[in-house]
């Protein structure tokens, strides 16, 4: 072999192995990404994602040294900037990712670097095969921790996670080289006690799961068992309906035609009160709606309901209820305030479209929305059990990443959400 063909031989072997090191880093970035998904959303714009990418490709593969205190910290630190530029919802949300998962990155990075610190491709190829593995296997168990876990949740997972993140941040740091053995111990019990973590994170999403199903199962008995109540009064009604129309022909022969028809209207309303509507052919929405236009025309509300979403198919049963319940129960609270009933007035409005789930809800008022630094809180005195409905309604609308729209003025609050229907 000549010396021109020899050196392109050499070119094309570091043409490959720079491609596969690249293709490695992208794939432990790609594995990072997903699994900081599960935690919280990236925010909607594609430098930021790409910062984000390319970010973590970086911390997840940075070698950890015995007594790194620059590796380690600045790490750390360029970590928490990424999740706090580049994602979004709550502080609490966007740093609990880095008290779970960078105990984790550090640990493995620094016996990575330990056990094949002769050969980088191995090394990288190493961590690539851990975190698809963690990645795999844990995908499932954290997969809905974003949706399921709020802040306090997140809180005392992190206040969990501290006790790993300061024991192997401190122990490389401050560990001398002959004792470097201790920085092994240390690193491979953070490693199992976060994965032991996201296993908690699992406990957590489904206990609140089954939480919400209960209540949705408690809801459909309570509509089930009116239901059937209101079924009895009617067969009553019915029952008896031989009396009221004697009672309405005696009045209309004794000249008491006024009187008739009262007694008509009112035999009318109680029928009408009694019977079960059809809104839509949605059982839970149905029962919650039910429930409330009941509670309406008992507080002379005038109520006008709109709804078409026989088809909506991406929005959890849960959710959709929590919409509907929860603005409901605001407006309905706000027309109660209103002492001429007649001024009592709440439309509601949903519908499927050209892919998207739109809701409107717009009630009459006549008293001051109170807020507090642009946020809408309870006009209730015990504001510490109450005033959550709006902020339940926006983080369902955020976890589906779709829009609310909440305005008011003098006489009328109204509160608009779309979300795709994927």
């Amino acid at each position: 072999m000549n010396f021109l063909s020899w050196s392109y031989y050499h070119i094309l072997i570091s043409f490959v192995y720079t491609f596969v090191c690249i293709s490695v880093y992208i794939f432990i970035g790609i594995s990072l990404y997903k699994i900081t998904d599960c935690f919280v959303d990236v925010k909607e714009n594609k430098i930021l994602k790409l910062i984000a990418f390319i970010g973590l490709s970086v911390i997840a593969s940075v070698v950890i040294y015995v007594s790194d205190i620059v590796n380690v910290v600045y790490n750390l630190i360029a970590y928490i900037v990424i999740m706090l530029i580049c994602y979004k919802g709550s502080i609490i949300k966007r740093i609990s990712p880095i008290m779970v998962l960078y105990p984790i990155i550090v640990s493995f990075n620094f016996l990575g670097h330990v056990l094949v610190q002769t050969i980088f491709l191995r090394r990288i190829l190493a961590l690539a095969l851990f975190w698809y593995v963690i990645y795999n296997v844990m995908k499932d168990k954290i997969l809905y921790a974003k949706q399921y876990i709020n802040d306090k949740a997140w809180i005392l997972i992190d206040i969990i996670c501290a006790a790993p993140l300061i024991s192997i941040v401190s122990t490389i740091i401050f560990t001398g080289y002959d004792e470097k053995y201790k920085a092994y111990i240390i690193a491979i019990v953070c490693i199992f006690s976060n994965i032991g973590v996201m296993f908690l994170i699992q406990y957590i999403v489904d206990s609140v799961k089954v939480r919400l199903d209960n209540k949705n199962y408690r809801l459909q008995y309570d509509y089930y068992k009116s239901l059937e109540e209101k079924q009895l009064e009617v067969r009553k009604i019915y029952h008896d309906m031989s009396n009221h129309l004697q009672v309405i022909s005696s009045c209309i022969k004794n000249n008491g035609t006024q009187e008739a028809k009262v007694y008509f209207q009112n035999l009318e309303q109680k029928v009408t009160l009694y019977k079960n509507r059809v809104f839509c052919k949605k059982n839970i929405v149905n029962a919650i709606i039910n429930n409330k236009y009941n509670l309406m025309v008992e507080n002379h509300i005038d109520c006008s309901i709109n709804i078409s979403i026989d088809d909506i198919i991406s929005i959890d049963d849960m959710d959709l209820c929590s919409i509907f319940a929860n603005t409901l129960d605001n407006a309905i609270e706000a027309s109660l305030k209103i002492k001429e009933p007649s001024n009592r007035k709440i439309t509601v409005k949903a519908r499927i479209n050209k892919g998207y789930f739109s809701y409107a809800i717009t009630n009459r008022k006549d008293q001051d929305i109170l807020t507090y630094k642009e946020t809408i809180i309870s006009s209730k005195s015990d504001k510490k059990h109450h005033g959550f409905g709006l902020q339940n309604l926006k983080d369902i609308v955020d976890k589906y990443k779709g829009n609310i729209d909440i305005s008011y003025n003098d006489i009328e609050f109204s509160v608009v959400v779309i979300i795709r229907d994927k």
